[in-house]
């Protein structure tokens, strides 16, 4: 309850923009089939390429300082810029890692609710670096006595994919 209130203050301090941008991402994230571009209006799908666009530009470094901001920034980076298709998106990946590791260094992963965390994690998931994959098992191992039993079943099949990686 804490965690909610603190996070609903931190995401008002820090604009709009990234206000409205998780919102749009968790209400299409929580359908339970991930989030795909078919399923994104244009109106939305505009959006976030302006948001990629200024996050590209570094119009956006602010939102490093706080867990909300650093998860949009990755998910800009990150799926956001996979989805849309942009011609960086293997640069914009690499970036994508940078700020989820800082991130973990800094405890702000442990700031965020278990499936904002799953998406703070999405680079090490997607990574090719064994280390990455590894710190991935880590960090989820830890989220397990965090979980509550309604979100169980989801953290299971995140640990379960995870795991599968390694082998």
């Amino acid at each position: 309850m804490i965690l909610s209130i603190f996070m609903t203050v931190l995401l008002k301090m820090s604009g709009g923009e990234m206000e409205q941008f998780l919102d749009q991402w968790f209400t299409e994230y929580e359908k339970g089939e991930g989030v795909e571009a078919k399923s994104l209006s244009a109106q939305v799908q505009s959006e976030w390429g302006m948001l990629l666009e200024q996050a590209k530009q570094g119009k956006l470094n602010d939102w490093q300082r706080t867990p909300p901001g650093r998860m949009s920034l990755i998910l800009l980076m990150g799926p956001v810029a996979h989805l849309l298709a942009d011609t960086d998106v293997h640069a914009l990946h690499g970036k994508a890692r940078e700020l989820c590791l800082k991130g973990v260094d800094l405890g702000f992963d442990t700031q965020l609710e278990p499936v904002q965390r799953r998406c703070f994690y999405d680079p090490l998931f997607y990574s090719t670096i064994a280390e990455d994959r590894q710190l991935l098992i880590r960090l989820l191992e830890g989220m397990q006595s965090q979980v509550e039993p309604p979100e169980k079943p989801v953290w299971s099949n995140w640990y379960a994919q995870a795991s599968s990686l390694n082998s």
